[in-house]
């Protein structure tokens, strides 16, 4: 996982309240045995026109893009910022989502409502999988919705200060936000928890050692 810093990138807005899970990635792609080749399956089933939902195997091959899909903007492409609805990842606890997102692009999702925002698993997932999944206030949300509805705005997220800055042409809004400090210290150290666990590997061996004999692995 990289160290999440600053990142800097377009804004997208997609503001569809309860967003769950199953929408975000259906259900029939999780007998994926890969954890790559997650990007088209993003919103499969509203991304595409009728019909044009990537084959299980073949996610690379999928139909057009649907024109009413807000993603599928021209003034959306290539974004990595997305500012999304209330409860965003809701329903199943499927981690293929966040990996959806990600490799849709996505490295920043920003929600309103403290704990309103996403989904408790869904958030845990994206920041495990080095996704930052913002919450701020609604007020401060429906701010940088006015300012990157019309499209075109770009952001500079900055981990360390914790601020959100959305810049449209002359309009500015800067939001702070908040995080716990022991999944802020992962993100930005690039840890997820596999390899926060390897900090203590010396420690883990000296417990081993150590331990009686009884609990030790048999050898052959």
């Amino acid at each position: 996982m990289k160290p999440f810093t600053v990142h800097r990138g377009k804004v997208a807005v997609l503001d569809w309240t309860d967003v769950n899970t199953d929408l975000i990635i259906p259900a029939r792609y999780l007998k994926r045995i890969e954890r790559v080749g997650y990007g088209p399956l993003f919103f499969a089933d509203r991304r595409y026109v009728q019909g044009g939902a990537p084959p299980i195997d073949h996610p690379e091959k999928h139909g057009a893009p649907d024109p009413d899909f807000p993603l599928n903007r021209p003034e959306n492409q290539g974004a990595s910022v997305l500012v999304v609805g209330k409860n965003f990842g809701c329903g199943s606890s499927r981690e293929h989502a966040v990996w959806a997102v990600a490799q849709a692009g996505f490295a920043v999702l920003v929600a309103p409502g403290k704990d309103e925002g996403f989904a408790d698993i869904f958030e845990g997932n994206a920041l495990n999988n080095g996704v930052l999944a913002i919450e701020i206030p609604t007020p401060d949300w429906e701010r940088i919705v006015e300012v990157a509805g019309a499209g075109g705005a770009q952001a500079v997220v900055d981990l360390h200060k914790q601020t959100v800055v959305v810049q449209n042409g002359p309009a500015t809004v800067e939001v702070p936000f908040e995080i716990p400090d022991a999944r802020r210290e992962r993100l930005l150290k690039g840890l997820d928890a596999v390899a926060e666990t390897l900090l203590l590997d010396a420690d883990i061996a000296r417990h081993e050692q150590a331990a009686p004999a009884w609990l030790k692995p048999a050898t052959a």
